[in-house]
């Protein structure tokens, strides 16, 4: 009983850990989301149709988004382009960044 207790406890440490690794600072991002405020707007509050709001969307979907244009599975000329100077962390850090915008 005890070691399946220790072996719990141990794997839901190394998940804390996993997860806490994983996600994006909102300070880091703030600095790097400034590229993207000339066709998403301040803070990702889009005024224009054409350029999605990216103010307050769920980071896991922001990711999704960029990992896809990196990757050029998901297409657009300027994204794209934009996309392919990210770094896993940068990716992480704009994606906290515009999902802490309210």
């Amino acid at each position: 009983m005890l070691m399946a207790n220790l072996a719990m406890i141990g794997g839901i440490t190394l998940m804390s850990i996993s997860s806490a690794h994983a996600k994006g600072s909102v300070e880091a991002g703030a600095v790097k989301a400034r590229a993207c405020q000339v066709c998403h707007g301040k803070g990702g509050k889009s005024t224009k149709e054409v350029y999605p709001i990216l103010a307050g969307q769920h980071a896991a979907y922001l990711r999704k988004q960029l990992y896809a244009f990196r990757a050029g599975t998901r297409k657009d000329p300027i994204m794209n382009g934009m996309a392919t100077s990210l770094s896993d962390q940068d990716i992480e850090d704009v994606s906290a960044f515009f999902n802490s915008v309210e």
